[in-house]
């Protein structure tokens, strides 16, 4: 098991909209991380659009909580993409980590992934397992209409994703779409070789309630903007590769 040193500090962003009756469980199931092997350096929580009290909320947790450890930022252009890109480009620990402001890990999950890293020295990706709850806010009706994963799975998404600043940076920022952003993210990402390495253990819990971003029209509307944004740079890749010497 590697020390604990500043090289394996992580920052982690937080992009929320219209999430103050969960981001405070996120942000404490961050800095509730423990082991030896993983120091928490920033809390970065982008907040995007909220019309609900999200950032008056969060001025007051970090006044009277949270303190340094946690900054709270404003990006007004819309999409969680926008919100995440600007939280990364404030990073500065070399591990970078996105959690949703509805999910949380588990207090071992920044532990078990940098040790992964050490195990899995080919991988530049490092997810997890997640396992899917309901909100006590959801009634049985309202749970009927919305499906829960009854087994863990391979959770492929940014609340489960650990990576190095610099690997993030050599892929670039995520498409300013309002949805499927990291599915075409993490294409590139391929593109360039980068390989994934998934933990098989429950390290994230991901929350099923009714404004869920995945489940809405908006965000399904901007899937094939984002397929076009992979597309384009595999295009811009092929000429670029073409055209050199």
């Amino acid at each position: 098991m590697p020390p604990c040193s500043s090289v394996n500090a992580v920052s982690v962003v937080i992009p929320v909209h219209n999430g103050a009756a969960f981001v405070a469980e996120a942000i404490e199931s961050v800095l509730a991380q423990t082991g030896p092997a993983v120091e928490v350096a920033q809390v970065i929580v982008a907040e995007n659009n909220s019309t609900d009290g999200t950032l008056e909320l969060l001025h007051h947790l970090i006044a009277t909580r949270y303190g340094s450890r946690v900054l709270a930022i404003t990006e007004p252009r819309p999409n969680a993409a926008n919100a995440r890109n600007t939280g990364a480009r404030l990073a500065t620990a070399p591990w970078l980590a996105f959690l949703d402001a509805d999910d949380l890990w588990l207090p071992n999950k920044l532990q078990r992934q940098i040790e992964c890293s050490f195990e899995h020295p080919e991988a530049s990706l490092f997810f997890t397992l997640g396992e899917e709850f309901y909100s006590a806010a959801l009634n049985g009706e309202a749970r009927a209409c919305l499906p829960c994963r009854p087994e863990p799975y391979p959770l492929l998404t940014l609340s489960s994703l650990l990576l190095r600043r610099e690997v993030f940076e050599r892929v670039g920022d995520l498409p300013s779409v309002p949805g499927g952003e990291f599915i075409a993210w993490f294409g590139w990402a391929r593109e360039l070789g980068l390989r994934e390495f998934t933990l098989p253990e429950v390290l994230v819990r991901r929350r099923i309630h009714a404004a869920n971003t995945t489940r809405g029209g908006v965000s399904t509307a901007g899937y094939p903007l984002a397929a076009k944004w992979l597309l384009d740079r595999r295009r811009q890749a092929k000429a670029s590769a073409a055209a050199a010497p």
